[in-house]
């Protein structure tokens, strides 16, 4: 049975101005003991709460009787990244108050960063456990404090210059919290993101502080002011009692490169705290939603065993025990 036969009730978790941040929350239980919160990808700069769905994350919820949450939240460049990361911790703490204490906190890509960056903040209840697949974990590493950077197989930006400006102007503008790409070579967020990585903007968009990947560039972590440590979760938010963490990355990926969740279980690890890393050869960004076909149960014994199968299943495997030992 396909989990868009499951009941589906939307939520008004936040408001903010005229703006309502909803999180829908699919269900077959009436009172779910466990839910799985996935905040959705898209660079944290476009995307919406049903954008790029992790089927395969959604049907093992819902298996097991949890309930499957996808918040809003806000975007970059015109909300800050305290908006954006309010809006995941309030999202998470309306579950916790809603539906059940007993959370994993989930993303994709952008929302990767989201996952962790909320796990860090949150600890009471502390998450069962954390799931990141391909996240941008760490916006303080050189793909994103480095002028010229890109990301994909996109070609540098002629006029950065003017999409620059363009970033800057949006920022302090009413925010969006939904933005779905008809074409990603010509969409203007798409183009926004682009610019964002080649003009090194992620560390200002986030904190505010416009100039400070120039000095992350020139003083490392410390030009970073304790009050934004918030932002970078793995350089300073990563503690011995951080929950449980997977890590799932394919090593093509050259839109949001793997040394940053091979970093992250680096650190994890020496902290002490439980972590596995899957890694798949050859395999890029989004994988997980190319590479199985629709249908596809990952857990059926009849369901072939593949790279991307094998890793979904160890994955799955330690969110079970994560969750049966609390």
């Amino acid at each position: 049975m396909s989990w868009k036969s499951s009941k589906k009730t939307s939520h008004v978790f936040r408001v903010s101005g005229s703006l309502e941040l909803t999180l829908d929350v699919v269900s077959n239980e009436t009172n779910p003991q466990t839910a799985v919160i996935h905040y959705h990808g898209g660079y944290v700069v476009l995307g919406h709460k049903d954008s790029w769905s992790p089927v395969w994350l959604i049907e093992t919820a819902l298996r097991r009787g949890w309930a499957y949450v996808s918040p809003s939240y806000r975007l970059l460049p015109e909300a800050s990244g305290k908006d954006v990361l309010d809006d995941a911790l309030a999202a998470a703490r309306w579950v916790i108050e809603n539906i059940t204490p007993r959370i994993i906190i989930a993303g994709s890509s952008g929302g990767g960063y989201l996952s962790v960056a909320t796990a860090a903040q949150l600890d009471i209840p502390r998450p069962l456990a954390v799931l990141s697949v391909y996240g941008m974990l760490d916006f303080a590493i050189p793909p994103y404090t480095t002028l010229g950077s890109t990301s994909g197989q996109a070609p540098p930006l002629p006029d950065c210059d003017i999409v620059e400006q363009r970033i800057l102007e949006l920022r302090g503008k009413p925010p969006i919290i939904s933005h779905e790409p008809i074409d990603f070579l010509t969409d203007e967020r798409v183009v926004l993101i682009r610019g964002i990585h080649q003009a090194a903007l992620y560390p200002d968009l986030l904190t505010g502080e416009l100039g400070l990947s120039a000095k992350i560039r020139e003083h490392g972590l410390k030009a970073i002011h304790p009050s934004d440590h918030r932002f970078f979760p793995v350089a300073f938010g990563l503690t011995k009692d951080f929950p449980p963490t997977a890590l799932l990355h394919g090593l093509a990926d050259d839109s949001v490169f793997p040394v940053q969740s091979i970093s992250a279980e680096k650190k994890l690890k020496e902290l002490g705290v439980e972590v596995i890393l899957e890694t798949v050869e050859g395999k890029g960004h989004g994988f997980d939603l190319g590479d199985i076909p629709p249908g596809t149960d990952v857990e059926a014994k009849e369901t072939a065993s593949t790279p991307v199968i094998d890793s979904i299943r160890r994955i799955i495997n330690f969110l079970d025990k994560a969750v049966a030992s609390k």
